[in-house]
């Protein structure tokens, strides 16, 4: 079995993400998600529009090089950045250090076909994966329907949401809405803003199938019986597919932050880990 090359550091290039109080999970097992990516079927690439007008849908290189010559003829190089390959060629992410902690599931997620990198609005590729970036209403609606295999062929042409019209999304928001997904089911929410950890929960456990159900358990001081998705949360963390915030020292702070956004560098995990556990 061929071994992952492991690593993490929550921000990559542009800052050392969060050295307090990284969000950590339950399951850190990078063969045994390597398995489950093996078996599993390439499925169809990320197109991600933002406000700032980037766009992604396949991984590409960084500004042309020496070495980037060298790797689209074939020929392999040692890089010091995840290597993904396009349509059978090899491209390095720039932003995205082999040794992060998200690199494994970044790269289990692009050869899933569920996240990509982004481009420019000319179109021209930026070698970016863009780690530290909060991911958005809209995308984690792509984002679980893609990795669920949703069928959206059925979804109808209606849709509630005013943000999400004309968007590259709108048949992702319309049929988050048909399925009655909890963030999405009244058209309310604004497509554009990001997206919280407890709504990025339930969206991926929804999509999922995953039923979820008001428990007694509390493994968080912050997510009380007031807490919007508490339920989601407590069955994801009981899944092992999400844990809490840590100390410098590693230690929990019993915090799971169900306010704060969630960037592309949590989302690669919480997604493996996602369709790992729940995936068919």
């Amino acid at each position: 079995m061929r071994r992952w090359i492991v690593a993490f550091s929550l921000l990559l290039v542009p800052c050392s993400v969060r050295a307090v109080g990284t969000l950590e999970y339950l399951v850190d097992d990078a063969d045994r998600i390597e398995e489950s990516i093996e078996s599993s079927e390439t499925e169809s690439s990320w197109d991600v529009e933002d406000s700032s007008g980037m766009q992604g849908d396949v991984l590409f290189p960084v500004p042309v090089s020496v070495d980037q010559d060298r790797r689209g003829s074939g020929e392999e190089v040692e890089t010091t950045v995840v290597r993904i390959r396009v349509d059978g060629v090899p491209f390095d992410l720039s932003d995205v250090p082999r040794d992060s902690w998200f690199a494994p599931y970044v790269r289990s997620a692009a050869d899933a076909g569920i996240l990509s990198g982004y481009r420019g609005q000319d179109g021209r590729p930026l070698g970016l994966y863009g780690p530290a970036d909060a991911v958005t209403i809209e995308q984690i609606a792509k984002i679980a329907m893609v990795a669920a295999g949703t069928d959206r062929s059925t979804c109808g042409s209606s849709l509630l949401s005013t943000t999400a019209i004309g968007r590259w999304s709108q048949e992702y928001i319309r049929c988050a809405e048909k399925l009655q997904w909890s963030v999405f089911a009244d058209g309310t929410v604004d497509v554009l803003r990001p997206a919280t950890r407890s709504e990025v929960i339930a969206t991926m456990l929804q999509a999922f199938g995953v039923e979820f159900a008001a428990s007694d358990e509390a493994p968080f001081t912050d997510v009380d019986s007031s807490t919007e998705f508490r339920a989601a949360i407590v069955r994801a963390y009981g899944d092992h597919v999400v844990g809490g915030y840590t100390d410098e020292a590693g230690e929990p702070t019993g915090l799971f932050g169900p306010h704060d956004p969630v960037n592309r560098a949590e989302v690669a995990k919480i997604v493996m880990l996602a369709k790992e556990i729940y995936g068919n």
